[in-house]
């Protein structure tokens, strides 16, 4: 099957995934606030075995099980350019720009069905071999049963739609990898900086 047969056949999936994460990234803008303003966060272990700031139990989907809801994953020096960037923030405003805009609905990628666990056996991929690096241009499409994504990028622009699996996925995941356990929906469209 060739590749724009591939991208019609997931079109429909991907707009399932679109339709269910738009409502609840928009309901966000009204849950998170009012989270913020009542003062209903707290820091507890994540499934990441960090100590982040979260969101009650209830309120879920909204939290982010990776880097804290206001995105300092619990002080790692990995997200220094996060706080380096908003160190003068309220931590308000830090919580909503990280939760809200930059990772809206995050916890989606932990439900079955919406991301799919990883199955190297069952990944598939036509174009790169490979994640592109260092400014390397060029597409892949990759597969696992009904998930899919498509990757175009050039040394300025990115195009993303579609689970983030990589070609290289096919042959073993790393237990450290961030994606894990789940494979997450990316939607991107973006300028590249150097």
């Amino acid at each position: 099957m060739n590749l724009a047969l591939r991208i019609l056949f997931s079109l429909p999936v991907w707009l399932l995934r679109i339709a269910i994460f738009l409502p609840l990234a928009l309901l966000g803008f009204i849950v998170i606030p009012l989270l913020v303003c009542m003062g209903s966060y707290r820091v507890r272990t994540s499934g990441s075995g960090r100590a982040l700031l979260q969101f009650p139990w209830w309120a879920f989907l909204w939290s982010n099980e990776e880097d804290g809801i206001d995105g300092l994953r619990g002080g790692d020096a990995a997200q220094a350019w996060w706080m380096n960037k908003t160190g003068d923030w309220p931590d308000a405003k830090r919580i909503f720009a990280w939760s809200a805009f930059r990772n809206p609905v995050n916890n989606l990628r932990y439900v079955p069905v919406l991301s799919p666990k990883f199955r190297p056996a069952r990944i598939y991929s036509i174009g790169l071999d490979h994640e592109m690096q260092d400014g390397e241009g060029g597409w892949y499409f990759v597969w696992q049963g009904i998930y899919s994504g498509f990757r175009y990028e050039t040394k300025s622009r990115r195009c993303w739609i579609g689970w983030k699996f990589k070609p290289e996925d096919a042959t073993g995941i790393d237990p450290h990898d961030t994606r894990l356990p789940r494979c997450d929906f990316a939607l991107q469209f973006k300028r590249l900086t150097a």
